[in-house]
């Protein structure tokens, strides 16, 4: 499959796209002058402790203090900031103590009103491998053939010596070299060396470690794993990364100064794809749909036929439909990057066949998603639940804010619900002086309809004015000329 990453900057954001086969299926942004949060190790202060749910908050110097689950823990550093990689114990959240130090690592971004989730079990990765302090064993990627998998944990067996901790090969080190391999175990080792060197003294809550920025970290993680390019506007953003993949790694990247006069997202239309994945309807070529839902709670998405009759059986039709949507659900997941509990809703198949084939071809379209999953079997009622764990903000939250009219409900009050507080309000203030209320045309042509119907007080007239907020209105008192002036106009 042809991977194509396509990278703009300009002095806001950083912002990337990934085409996979010519259509948009990931999208990438952060901030140009701060970066990334999410693989960052900082050195923070316990500011609350909470027993009653595991977790506790961390201070690490940011806006709002991190989150850390009992779950997410791992072996403590002691007082010579080292770990005791062979301890089986497992620290519980009563072991930190309210102002104590303690190293974490950001493994979500703030999302709403949540901050950033952490972790102390600390990973460091690097082009080929991961590197984990805490523990000491050797490991690879669940996604690597078994025999790919022995070679390579064979290898690290061999050359990890004296090296302490865990060295975890990911899914790019396949084909690796012995060279290769050890060149980055000696760099990750020597960085987590300098690493506790820079925590020794170090002012809390304070940065340790920055991991790197959304560019590099996008090639490491998609195109050394695959056959891709990379094509960017910027002349510095690329040869920065083609510089931090040169140093520890010997593959050929590709990488295109795009110089054209066309913006480079235009040219591909991203940005169009964006706007469509905003939506909550998406269509399918065969003239079925999907419709995506995010709740509070969970994702929903249904699957119709919409316009598509197929040529032999209802049966027939709803197989088809239903694994067309499957990889358009799979695209539309990593696009907008959903997480949490996911549930699916195909149309019904009678037939058990069909429902296995079409859980065993969802399974096979999640195979493109990096993002761990847990899938379940598909119910009687034609339901698919699943998990995916997300890391980074959903598209909506980074490129819509909520309506300032609605507050992010979507939805305003009902006209006849604005018309009766006007009326709950005017039946409350004195009644010899004149006031006029300022509503909005929708508002507006509302009354004038049901003026008939609604028991308006005659020292009160409507004023049209255009407003943002079609649910707003103001009362306000008003002289005899002005309130007949108002009134003649109406």
């Amino acid at each position: 499959m042809e991977k194509l990453l396509l990278a703009t900057r300009d002095r806001l954001n950083t912002r990337l796209a990934l085409m996979e086969d010519g259509r948009l299926v990931e999208y990438f942004q952060e901030p140009t002058h701060l970066g990334g949060l999410v693989g960052n190790l900082y050195m923070g202060k316990v500011s609350r402790i909470l027993p009653g749910v595991d977790s506790g908050f961390i201070d690490i110097g940011l806006d709002r203090d991190g989150f850390l689950f009992e779950g997410d823990m791992g072996p403590l550093l002691d007082d010579e900031f080292k770990f005791e990689p062979q301890s089986k114990y497992h620290p519980v959240i009563e072991d930190l103590r309210v102002g104590e130090r303690v190293l974490v690592q950001v493994t979500k971004e703030p999302l709403g009103q949540k901050g950033p989730r952490l972790t102390t079990q600390i990973s460091i990765p690097g082009n080929y491998l991961v590197y984990m302090p805490q523990t000491n064993r050797v490991g690879a990627s669940k996604k690597l053939s078994d025999s790919e998998r022995q070679r390579l944990k064979k290898t690290m067996a061999e050359l990890k010596g004296d090296f302490q901790g865990s060295f975890i090969a990911r899914t790019a080190a396949e084909g690796a070299s012995r060279e290769e391999l050890a060149a980055e175990m000696q760099q990750l080792a020597e960085l987590w060396s300098f690493l506790t060197l820079k925590m020794d003294g170090a002012p809390c809550p304070s940065l340790i470690h920055q991991e790197a920025d959304l560019a590099t970290k996008s090639v490491r993680e998609i195109l050394l794993r695959s056959e891709g390019e990379l094509i960017t506007d910027d002349g510095e953003l690329s040869e920065k990364v083609l510089e931090s993949i040169q140093s520890v790694h010997d593959k050929d990247i590709r990488i295109t100064l795009w110089k054209n006069k066309q913006d480079l997202f235009r040219e591909y239309k991203i940005d169009e794809e964006l706007e469509n994945a905003l939506r909550p309807r998406v269509w399918l070529k065969s003239g079925g749909c999907i419709v995506v839902q995010p709740t509070e709670a969970l994702v929903a998405i249904d699957v119709n036929s919409g316009r598509f009759v197929g040529k032999r059986s209802l049966e027939d039709t709803a197989f088809k439909t239903n694994v067309e949507a499957a990889e358009e659900v799979v695209r539309q997941l990593r696009l907008r990057n959903l997480g949490g509990i996911i549930v699916i809703d195909f149309i019904d198949m009678t037939e058990k066949g069909h429902r296995d084939a079409l859980l065993s071809k969802f399974q096979e379209f999640l195979k493109n998603d990096k993002a761990k999953s847990r899938i379940l079997k598909i119910s009687e009622f034609g339901l698919v639940e699943m998990t995916r764990k997300r890391t980074h903000r959903p598209l909506d939250k980074l490129l819509t804010a909520p309506c300032p009219c609605c507050e992010g409900k979507g939805r305003i009050p009902a006209p006849w619900k604005i018309a009766e507080a006007i009326l709950g309000q005017l039946s409350k203030i004195t009644r010899n002086k004149k006031y006029k209320v300022t509503v909005s045309t929708h508002l507006y042509r509302f009354i004038e309809e049901n003026r008939e119907h609604l028991d308006i007080p005659p020292f009160a007239v409507f004023e049209e004015i255009k407003m943002r907020d079609p649910s707003r209105f103001e009362i306000l008192p008003v002289d005899e000329k002005a309130f007949q002036k108002i009134a003649e106009h109406k």
